[in-house]
């Protein structure tokens, strides 16, 4: 990050030649004749202007740069306009017919051969906000020395920062949670690494893995899963330039680094590159996902600052909105890697529920939800239609707690995420 006269002087340079009269560059000493300047109760629209391109220009910036620089960067594709569905488009390769000299062949020349074409759809699923607030006093308390300047400015750029990138990595997380929940992606079994001989095996599997994806091959992608054997099937392979691991940090602590990228005849610190350690996928049966980087398509729609200022606070709101597309591609080989098959729910059944408002406001009631199959893996979400009625706290995919609020009634709503939904009536009585 730039230091606080680079930053101020910055914000300067590309104000208007008006404050640019007024406002004298900044020097490693003027810090003071600058504030006395900007806080001038007959200068406050020199104040909104340095506001508006400290953090519109600046902000904007820093917040751009930290988010494509992180981790999951490889796995954006780029920007769309809004309002613009992706059409993702893969040709099967041609087949071969045998060779032919006669009539019959030669009546063939004019005829038409249409390529094996499949297409996917991806639509807009993420509208972010974050806001952030600039305080009259909070800036003015900035202005005290330099290196007070750079660490406020910096405290509002990782505020934002911190914000759009926790989502964005837990988006992308539950694209392959989602995929393995709902069956939507091949699944390899395998024993949790608890052992030396689970470790090596682990690493076996994914050699063995990462081998075969490099040649055509219709078993690594998901294509028949996601439509249902409906449209064949589409051979696809994978450069080893692009095959990329994530894994679970307590699996990537387990195996030996060394190890694994000889497995992948890679050195230590190109191994590295492809290799993405998160925290956890949402579920401990997922231990990681070996893929194409196509498998997870990635798209911002929307990234944005807008401001609004508060005289009645004397402060100005600053929003980040971060519109993107999360979706994971049929065409592009993935593994995931997995202690458990997948077991998509088909049916999820609570029972209607009465609660009593004078003994389980404070302890709330425990509710169970059957799923079938039993132990399925889709994730569950659970909405009180009227929260000023009841509250829902989810325990476990089984299990949650309802708290009554007033006396009324209102609907308790299941949803899996592959689209099972169920919903149930909630009593509350006095």
């Amino acid at each position: 990050m730039a230091n606080g006269v680079s930053i101020f002087n910055y914000v300067r340079q590309n104000s208007s030649a008006g404050f640019q009269d007024v406002v004298p560059t900044a020097t490693s000493e003027n810090i003071a004749t600058l504030a006395n300047i900007l806080f001038d109760q007959s200068y406050t629209p020199m104040l909104n202007e340095f506001v508006s391109n400290l953090i519109n220009r600046i902000g904007f910036t820093m917040v751009h740069n930290k988010v494509f620089n992180n981790p999951l960067a490889m796995f954006k594709k780029g920007a769309v306009p809004l309002g613009t569905d992706i059409q993702d488009i893969f040709t099967n390769p041609a087949q071969a017919e045998d060779y032919e000299f006669s009539d019959t062949a030669m009546a063939k020349l004019l005829t038409i051969t249409d390529p094996d074409t499949h297409v996917a759809y991806y639509r807009r699923n993420r509208k972010d906000l974050y806001t952030v607030t600039v305080s009259r006093e909070g800036l003015q308390g900035a202005f005290v020395s330099w290196d007070k300047f750079e660490q406020y400015i910096s405290s509002l750029v990782n505020s934002l920062y911190n914000g759009d990138y926790i989502d964005e990595f837990r988006y992308t997380k539950q694209l392959i949670r989602g995929a393995y929940d709902n069956n939507k992606a091949i699944v390899e079994v395998v024993s949790a690494p608890d052992s030396e001989a689970d470790d090596k095996a682990l690493v076996k599997k994914l050699r063995e893995i990462y081998t075969k994806m490099k040649f055509p091959s219709t078993s690594y992608n998901a294509y028949s899963k996601m439509t249902g054997g409906s449209s064949g099937a589409v051979t696809t392979w994978t450069d080893e330039s692009r095959i990329v691991l994530l894994l679970k940090a307590d699996v990537a602590a387990e195996i030996d680094v060394e190890v694994l990228a000889a497995a992948f005849n890679m050195d230590r610190a190109n191994f590295l590159g492809r290799l993405i350690v998160v925290d956890d996928f949402g579920d401990d049966k997922v231990l990681g996902c070996l893929c194409d980087e196509a498998f997870l398509q990635i798209y911002n729609n929307q990234f944005r600052f807008d401001e609004f200022y508060n005289a009645r606070t004397m402060s100005w709101n600053f929003y980040l909105h971060a519109w993107d597309t999360f979706a994971i591609s049929p065409f592009a080989n993935a593994v995931i890697i997995a202690t458990a098959a997948s077991a998509p729910v088909t049916d999820i059944s609570i029972s209607d529920v009465t609660l009593d408002l004078s003994d389980e406001a404070s302890t709330g009631k425990a509710v169970t939800v059957t799923l079938t199959p039993e132990g399925a893996t889709s994730d569950i979400d659970f909405i009180s239609s009227d929260t000023s009625v009841f509250t829902v706290t989810k325990v476990s995919n089984t299990s949650i707690k309802l708290y009554p609020k007033k006396v009324g009634t209102g609907v308790l709503t299941a949803v899996a995420d592959n689209g099972e939904t169920t919903e149930a009536d909630v009593t509350v009585q006095a």
